[in-house]
Formats: structure tokens, C-alpha cells, sequence
């Protein structure tokens, strides 16, 4: 960031704030920054970096100046116009992201100035149950996301990076990271990162080898979990049992890879299934499912040109269950567990912000395994 551009002076109220937070509110912040924007969303030839005026703190709010950010696959699907969205041209992507908090607004209790910080990004889902609501105030949808220099959020969406954890790895968790959480919790995970104790291991399945997929893999052998995944890269397969899956099947060479699951697993088929591809797939999972078994819903794939025959769901008494993302208690879940065991994310290949467009199509051709990460 260009740190010459200052604001005369920045106006905030400050009463009630502690004193250090009021010290920092006195002095100037840049008056211009810079954020790329999502254009005509017509792939990735849309997005354009621009100057926009610098954000100011208003009741509640602090301002952020990012350190990092991350792609999600829905990310990518908003760039390109696939995604059901009527957003402005110039909306700021990326739901997921962690930086230092430079500013603060009247009211704001509970960060401080310095404070490195990440958000859930469905900005009024604190606790509790999912809602639709929260898609009102959705980070990098339906309010400006993390793609930018400098960034506003309301101070109840966010919480705070441990120094024992690094910007890079606090930048996936808010989306895939907690994604996959949450589907973990969904099967038996308790909040302290573990599966219920049984006379084997539970065997988690998880689709892929993306962000939610190899959070997933890494949150699952925490928990003590054996786990299965899938690819259609043999090489990405290797590159995943190398931090730690037990199983990998290459779905192209198995068409049936369902019923690989099973025998590779002696019989048993997986007991948790993080369905990271959707409807397409959803009969082979059904297959690849133990007794008994909880599929996660997670993947928005396209509708198949047949539909799901759901085979097993009554004969296996399967549970099926669709999810959202997390809530921001989830999130401070998976970042104690973070912090407490010392956990990095996979980081396929980091890029600088001037690259964001680059960052973008490398993602797209989906040679990467876990994340791609942007340094701002």
C-alpha cells in the first residue's frame, strides 16, 4: 500500500474507547486505497484494480488493512457470472482474508488497534443455527470483500489471530477451513477438534484435493480419523497421502469408486463423507457410505444430466445434510484447535495483490492442490 496518500485528519468517535484505541483514532489514515473489483463479471478479463477512496470506521465498525487473502470456488463463479448474484460492478470479491486492524468506531469493546483479525464471512451469523437471512451481509457477495488494500467490517464478525498462527494459514479458514469444520462437527467432531472414541478409527471420505478437502484431511487425522480421498490426478493423490490421507482413488480409473471405497476400507465404507462435488456425485458417495453413515453436502456442482438415485439411503439409514459455511463461533473453534496444535494450511502457491487476475487462472486450472493465497 502506498503509504504517502494520508487523510488531513480521520474522524471517529471515540467515547468510551480504550485509550489506546482513541490514540490510534487520532491519527491519519491514507486517504485513497486500492481494491480490485469484479467488473461485468464476465470471467476473469472483468476484474480491474482501481482507486477508491479509503474506508472510515463508522459505530461498530473497524477498518483492516489485509495481509493476505484466499480463493474459494465460489469466488471464481462470481468473477465468471455463473454465480445467482445481482451484485454491482464494482463489488470487491473474496469472502475469505486476515489483516491488522489500523482503525476502530465508536463502540468497539471487543479488538483493538493492531489486533490481526479474520471475519466469518456471513457477517450477522455469530451463533446458533443457520438462517438465509445472513446471505444479506455476505463478505465478497453481497457486501465488499477482502480483495482490496483496505477493508471495513463490523468489529462482531471477527476474531482474532493467535501470533502462533500465520496470516497465510488464518486467511483459509474462514470459508474452506471452517467448511470443513463444521461438516466434521456435523459427523461427531466435538468442539475440541475430536471424534467420538470407538474400537477402530472413524474413516472420513472427502472429495478432491482443494481448500475444504485437504482442511479437512488435516482437521480429520486430528481428530484420529483414517481418511480416503479422491482425485482424478494420481500425482495430486500422492502429494495428498503425503500429508497424511490413508486412501487415495483416482475417480477416472475408478468409475465405481464408491464401491473402491468400500473394499479398501475391508468392508466398511466411510462413516463421514464431506461431499465437496454435489448432485453429480452423490450416488457414488451413497455407495462409498458405511452403515449409519452422515453425508455433508457441501459442493454446489451442476445439476447431472441424471438425476440421483439415492441407492442406500434407506438400506444404509444414511443422514444427508446440507451446509453453509459456519457461524463465527465455529470459526473461533477451528482457530483455537489451530493455534493449539500448531496446524498450517496447504498453500498450493501464493501471489502478490498486483497479481490477483494471474492468481485467479492459476486456480482455474485446477492443477493445484489446498489453496491459492494472495500477499497484499
Amino acid at each position: 500500500m502506498n503509504r504517502r496518500r494520508f487523510l488531513p485528519h480521520t474522524t471517529l468517535a471515540t467515547a468510551g474507547l480504550p485509550l489506546r484505541n482513541v490514540l490510534a483514532a487520532a491519527h491519519a489514515g491514507p486517504a485513497m486505497t486500492r481494491a480490485w473489483e469484479v467488473g461485468d463479471r464476465k470471467g476473469l478479463n472483468s476484474l480491474h484494480l482501481v482507486d477508491r477512496p479509503a474506508p472510515v470506521a463508522g459505530p461498530g465498525e473497524v477498518v483492516i488493512e489485509v495481509q493476505t487473502s484466499a480463493i474459494n470456488a465460489r469466488d471464481r463463479a462470481i468473477v465468471a457470472g455463473v454465480y445467482p448474484s445481482n451484485m454491482a460492478a464494482n463489488r470487491v470479491p473474496l469472502s475469505d482474508g486476515a489483516g491488522r486492524i489500523i482503525t476502530v468506531g465508536g463502540g468497539v469493546t471487543q479488538v483493538a488497534v493492531g489486533d490481526r483479525v479474520i471475519s466469518t464471512h456471513f457477517i450477522d451469523w455469530l451463533s446458533g443455527p443457520w438462517s438465509p437471512a445472513y446471505f444479506t451481509n455476505d463478505i465478497g457477495n453481497t457486501v465488499d470483500g477482502w480483495l482490496a488494500e483496505l477493508i471495513v467490517l463490523p468489529a462482531q464478525c471477527l476474531v482474532r489471530i493467535p501470533n502462533s498462527v500465520s496470516s497465510e494459514t488464518a486467511c483459509t479458514l474462514p470459508v474452506a477451513g471452517v467448511t470443513a469444520w463444521h461438516a466434521l462437527r456435523m459427523g461427531g467432531m466435538n468442539a475440541a477438534g475430536k471424534l467420538a472414541s470407538a474400537a477402530t478409527p472413524p474413516i472420513v471420505l472427502t472429495l478432491g484435493t482443494g481448500g475444504v478437502s485437504s482442511w479437512g484431511l488435516k482437521l480429520a487425522k486430528l481428530a484420529g480419523a483414517k481418511v480416503v480421498i479422491t482425485s482424478s490426478s494420481d500425482a495430486k493423490l500422492e502429494r495428498m497421502q503425503a500429508l497424511g490421507a490413508d486412501i487415495g482413488i483416482n475417480y477416472k480409473k475408478n468409475r465405481d469408486w464408491g464401491k473402491q471405497v468400500v473394499e479398501r476400507t475391508d468392508g466398511h465404507g466411510a462413516d463421514i463423507i464431506l461431499e465437496n462435488v454435489g448432485r453429480p456425485t452423490l450416488d457414488q458417495s451413497m455407495q462409498a457410505a458405511a452403515p449409519n453413515a452422515t453425508i455433508i453436502m457441501i459442493g454446489g456442482g451442476p445439476p447431472p444430466k441424471k438425476l440421483p438415485t439415492l441407492s442406500g439411503l434407506m438400506m444404509k439409514n444414511l443422514t444427508v445434510k446440507g451446509l453453509t459455511s459456519a457461524s463465527r463461533a465455529m470459526l473461533v473453534e477451528l482457530m483455537n484447535a489451530v493455534a493449539g496444535n500448531g496446524i498450517e494450511a496447504v498453500i498450493d502457491k501464493t501471489f502478490d495483490f498486483e497479481q490477483a487476475v494471474e492468481a485467479f487462472g492459476f486456480m482455474a486450472r485446477s492443477s493445484h492442490i489446498g489453496k491459492v493465497v494472495i500477499r497484499h
